[in-house]
């Protein structure tokens, strides 16, 4: 497997870990750590962050490395829902449908990402998904600023799940939960791992504030206090600094209690046994021993990397790894994520860079195909070009008749090895012929939905100071006042499949869809011609050209040729085609299906018959 690149750009520092996938683990085959000057600026800080991307890109140069970096968990939303139990293929409309209700911002100005809770489920258990979003502007200006210095991401998650990544892949899984935090400059990710089951949250104490207190106490510029506060371990007069810290580390602490309190609101059978720290806050002297005493957890520092887990060549600075490993957890993450091996692999780059991440993995295959392609066709091209050249040279220069004949047979057999070679070249050249147009026809379903679907009501400055609950239920109240969502059109279901045909003509694509509406108090045949003016007919229009060709499939060839087929309508309830008698309370919508076939060109016309020629030509009159 190719190599990724973990890179956590820190408020005092880049720390970067090359990891690459291998039969025996995961193997770490470079890291860098670039401290930088903490600057309250933030230009001056951007400025520092900018230097020292460079100096990473000019030590390392990147040649196709697959790149992952993380968001702090303060510029992030998560929230943890449960849902009925559904087919997967339904599971991505009901979190999207949810996720429109929990983000507090319009679902068209945020990148959002979910995942399963991968856990063991009795039957009918409801589901536990976690949706995590961030605003899109902020990632726009993520991406320019790394962009300006040069650095090309192709995976964007958020730091407290590269902080549980890691922690999940490092260590066993152990009974009870467990705390982990990640302290650092500015803020403090707290992450409870509870088996297959995770939380994360924010808390609003950092090292900076650990910083601060040192400041203040003993009246020292910050610059002084950061160096006297790395420096602590070594000071003699370590119990009187940490004795400084210790009203805001009990401030900490309380955000902890408050947090766990929270989660166990959540998942009553949540028992937390203990507690990991990380961060390059977490090396003060007697820190593990001081949350031990006030958390009655057991806690320690990670210490170490799990062989049986990470490789390290023999080329990594061991030196640099070990005194910065508490700082190095985001990277490590983050690399385990690019490796595919993350539990949780959230991305929340926009949905441009994350098809060109996928471009960018196949292309090295993409380039293997057309180097067959083309060493078949060579190949075979070359090999008659040589033959043809024997038999023209023997029948010229040779007057005897056997090796004429042998000649003849030579050239014989190589012709009949080019028609395996040039069915194999057009087998080839056919991988990926086609799979653009799947990808084409979603921009054009996008291209006539309803322009209410991304209608949300937004909430005023006053409400948006309020508690996530109280903005919630304000925006459910606007929602209902507003008929927002009997404006909306639910694509349900949608599949796409390759018709077998027999033949090397084109092999069509039928496509269904399965359209519904909000009833309302309307009729359902008022709801059915909504749906085909809006969104059949529209779509029609559009596919009704190369490469789309569209067709009815229940009509002949060609007469179904520029239709689609309309079902009649179905009434469902919670948007739910298969939903039971008893869950028929809520949300009656009226549905239809929609069938079309993509892919087959337009039917040549037919010739018009000539008209036979009239006898007598126009003489004659009337009776």
């Amino acid at each position: 497997m190719a190599s990724v690149w973990g890179i956590d750009i820190g408020k005092a520092a880049l720390k970067a870990v090359k990891l690459r996938k291998t039969g025996e683990g995961l193997e770490i085959q470079a890291i860098e750590y670039i401290p930088y000057p903490v600057e309250e600026d933030e230009d001056e800080r951007q400025e520092h962050v900018n230097d020292a991307i460079r100096s990473f890109l000019t030590k390392h140069k990147l040649r196709g490395e697959q790149i992952v970096v993380g968001i702090p968990g303060l510029h992030a939303f998560s929230r943890f829902i449960n849902l009925p139990p559904v087919d997967k293929s339904k599971l991505s409309m009901m979190v999207r449908m949810e996720a429109q209700q929990q983000i507090p911002f319009p679902i068209n100005e945020v990148n959002w990402d979910f995942t399963k809770i991968e856990r063991d489920y009795e039957p009918g258990e409801e589901v536990e998904i976690g949706i995590f979003a961030t605003r899109s502007e902020l990632i726009d200006g993520f991406l320019g600023d790394l962009k300006e210095a040069g650095l090309h991401p192709d995976t964007i998650t958020i730091a407290p799940l590269a902080v549980y990544n890691f922690v999940r892949t490092n260590t066993e899984d152990k009974e009870g939960g467990t705390v982990i935090l990640d302290i650092g400059a500015e803020h403090t990710d707290l992450v409870i791992i509870d088996g297959e089951r995770f939380w994360i949250r924010n808390l609003r104490i950092a090292g900076n504030d650990i910083t601060k207190a040192l400041a203040d106490r003993f009246k020292i510029p910050f610059a002084e206090a950061e160096k006297l506060k790395k420096q602590s371990s070594k000071s003699q007069q370590a119990k009187k600094i940490f004795s400084a810290m210790e009203s805001t580390l009990k401030d900490l602490v309380g955000e902890i209690h408050r947090s766990v309190g929270f989660f166990k609101s959540q998942a009553d059978d949540l028992d937390v046994k203990r507690m990991v720290l990380m961060g390059d806050g977490a090396r003060l002297r007697n820190l593990p021993k001081f949350f031990k005493q006030q958390l009655k957890f057991d806690v320690k520092r990670v210490s170490s990397l799990a062989e049986d887990t990470f490789l390290i060549e023999e080329e990594v600075d061991l030196d640099t790894l070990k005194n910065h490993l508490l700082g190095f957890g985001v990277a490590l993450g983050l690399a385990v994520q690019g490796a595919g091996e993350a539990p949780c692999g959230i991305n929340l780059s926009p949905q441009q860079l994350q098809v060109q991440s996928k471009l960018k993995k196949k292309l090295p295959l993409a380039l293997v195909t057309m180097i067959l392609s083309w060493a078949a066709l060579g190949l075979s091209y070359a090999h008659w070009t040589r033959i043809k050249k024997k038999v023209y040279k023997t029948a010229k220069g040779m007057s005897d008749v056997g090796s004429w004949q042998q000649t003849q047979d030579d050239a014989t057999k190589a012709k009949e090895q080019i028609p395996p070679l040039e069915k194999r070249v057009k087998q080839l050249a056919e991988i990926g012929k086609g799979r653009t147009m799947v990808a084409q026809l979603i921009d054009q379903v996008r291209g006539v939905l309803p322009a209410t679907n991304d209608e949300l009501p937004k909430l005023d400055d006053d409400t948006r100071k309020k508690e996530v609950p109280a903005q919630r239920q304000s925006w459910e109240q606007l929602l209902r006042d507003n008929k927002t969502n009997l404006k909306k059109m639910w694509i349900l279901d949608w599949s796409l499949r390759r018709k077998d045909i027999q033949g090397e003509g084109p092999k069509p694509y039928e496509c269904t869809m399965r359209i519904a509406m909000a009833q309302g108090d309307r009729e359902a045949v008022e709801i059915r011609n909504q749906i085909r003016d809006d969104f059949v007919e529209p779509l029609k229009r559009r596919l009704g050209d190369a490469p789309f060709f569209v067709r009815n499939p229940e009509k002949t060839w060609p007469e179904g040729y520029g239709d689609a087929f309309l079902s009649q309508t179905e009434e469902i309830y919670q948007l739910d085609p298969d939903a039971r008698t008893e869950s028929r309370k809520s949300f009656p919508a009226v549905m239809v299906t929609v069938r079309f076939e993509l892919g087959m060109p337009k039917p040549k016309p037919k010739p018009k018959a000539e008209e036979p020629a009239q006898e007598g030509g126009d003489e004659g009159g009337d009776e």
